[in-house]
């Protein structure tokens, strides 16, 4: 049973090359980031009240991360910590907040679902040493881990550049894994910030689902998508968004190599 508070870390930064300062992008007059902020919230309002969890936004020391405090408050934190290696800047957040777990969640994953974020709430809650979704349309699932695996996991990583499939650095295998069905063709749906078509994508299911989509789940965004065939929107980028994070992938692991 873990009892220490557990830290809701949303990564995000606004430095993005492809499309600049994504997050404070808006739909419904409201900043992307805002609408995930919200969701979690939402989902975990009684660990926040309690100080149980807590949500912290990951991002780097740039002066324009700056403008990411607008939205502290009461359950909402900033840190910044190490530029390019991600998992880093979990575990020195863990370390500076006291934390004894993580629930990681993709900044890119404005609409990642409740109900994943929970079941990897619930999981390190009873002490398990890693827990990630799965079935879930790509940018909905969730993962995490105690910050003593964190730790172990990051040693001899420390000098490397994590930022794309830095989860290469865990033992799968002592993850607890939860899988989620969704109906319907959910492969047709790629649920993340990379691309002006994804925010197009985003604005038309916040706004066309309203207040309702604060708490929708992963079932009522895929049904809304589908029946109104809103996958089209980024459909064109779906093979230069794989090319792009394998080739980043690559580059990352050459690298790490030749420091080894």
């Amino acid at each position: 049973m873990n009892s220490g508070t557990i830290g809701i870390l949303v990564t995000a930064r606004l430095g993005s090359t492809r499309l600049k300062r994504k997050h404070l992008l808006e739909a419904g007059g409201r900043p992307f980031l805002h609408w995930l902020l919200g969701r979690i919230q939402g989902e975990f309002a009684p660990e926040l009240e309690s100080g149980k969890a807590v949500v912290v936004i990951a991002t780097t020391p740039e002066p324009d991360n700056e403008t990411l405090k607008a939205f502290e408050g009461p359950e909402v934190r900033v840190f910044a910590g190490s530029k390019g290696n991600i998992p880093l800047r979990h575990l020195q957040a863990a370390q500076a907040l006291k934390l004894a777990a993580i629930v990681s969640v993709d900044g890119d994953d404005v609409l990642c679902a409740p109900e994943a974020m929970r079941a990897v709430y619930d999981g390190l809650v009873q002490g398990a040493p890693g827990v990630k979704t799965e079935g879930l349309p790509f940018g909905m699932n969730a993962w995490g881990y105690a910050a003593d695996m964190l730790a172990a996991s990051l040693e001899g990583h420390h000098g490397e550049q994590l930022e794309t499939g830095w989860g290469r650095i865990f033992d799968f295998d002592r993850f607890e894994t939860v899988a989620f069905t969704v109906p319907g063709n959910s492969d047709a749906v790629r649920l993340t910030l990379d691309y002006s078509e994804d925010a197009d994508l985003f604005r038309a299911v916040i706004e066309g689902m309203g207040p309702c989509v604060a708490k929708a789940t992963a079932a009522e965004i895929v049904g809304h998508m589908l029946a109104g065939g809103l996958t089209r929107l980024n459909a064109t980028r779906v093979e230069e968004y794989w090319a792009n994070f394998n080739s980043e992938r690559e580059q990352e692991s050459a690298s790490s190599a030749e420091k080894a």
